[in-house]
């Protein structure tokens, strides 16, 4: 009898050990409806309440995406999707997305992305989200840099413009703002006399992986950088 109580009592000591063992973080990268900031952690195994109306979208450790409709009371893990969509999935449906609406307008400028060196760098010459690390600073690309062209940056109200001179053989620029570029705030870049729109997305330090960096950049739409942030960390 002693024997059988020593054994059902390691089996109560070890069962919660194995739940934890099956604990995964979960970073917030939207939430509608839902008193949740992007960046915040959750833990997957612990119960997550939506109500009718509410959503989340949530990245993995692995860069998954965790898309969660309410009403549900259960963990994220439980949902049914604990897996969520891959990485890969996430970024062949923003190409084909991106190729849809090119094919609207009957034109193909923009369709294929320019393959970035580094994933904190931001295309110059390309419309659309940039992604750059909390607390860091922006830095312009250009995929040529053989002449010297001239780039500026403005909010899009042009309450103010910084102007400077992207010098020959750089590749890479840092332009200095009076006022600090936020995220979230849209921007007009005027590169050698073309103009894109550009919205800064902030990467939270809560992303502790280059998958999930890569995961959240990707759910964000900032595509280029994804995709080259993958590559840097593939061996």
């Amino acid at each position: 009898m002693r024997s059988i109580a020593l054994a059902l009592l390691g089996c109560v000591l070890t069962f919660p050990m194995v739940g934890a063992a099956d604990a995964a973080t979960l970073v917030v990268a939207e939430a509608r409806g839902i008193v949740l900031k992007p960046g915040s952690t959750l833990d997957s195994t612990k119960p997550l309440t939506l109500k009718q109306g509410q959503h989340v979208t949530l990245i993995s450790e692995t860069g998954s995406t965790l898309k969660l409709d309410g009403p549900s009371d259960r963990p994220p893990v439980a949902t049914g999707a604990a897996a969520g969509v891959g990485l890969n999935q996430t970024l062949a449906a923003l190409v084909t997305q991106r190729q849809a609406r090119a094919g609207e307008f009957g034109v193909t400028r923009g369709t294929v992305l320019a393959d970035l060196p580094e994933p904190w760098v931001l295309d110059a010459t390309h419309s659309g989200n940039v992604c750059v690390m909390e607390n860091g600073t922006p830095v312009f690309w250009r995929p040529d840099p053989k002449t010297a062209v001239a780039i500026s940056v403005a909010p899009v109200d042009h309450s103010w413009t910084a102007k400077t001179q992207w010098p020959v053989g750089s590749d890479r620029i840092q332009i200095t703002t009076d006022v600090p570029m936020r995220a979230g705030e849209t921007y007009v870049v005027n590169f050698n006399g073309n103009e894109s729109a550009v919205t800064m997305v902030q990467v939270p330090a809560t992303l502790t992986n280059a998958e999930m960096r890569a995961g959240w950049m990707a759910a964000r739409r900032c595509e280029q950088q994804a995709q080259a942030l993958l590559k840097t960390a593939t061996p």
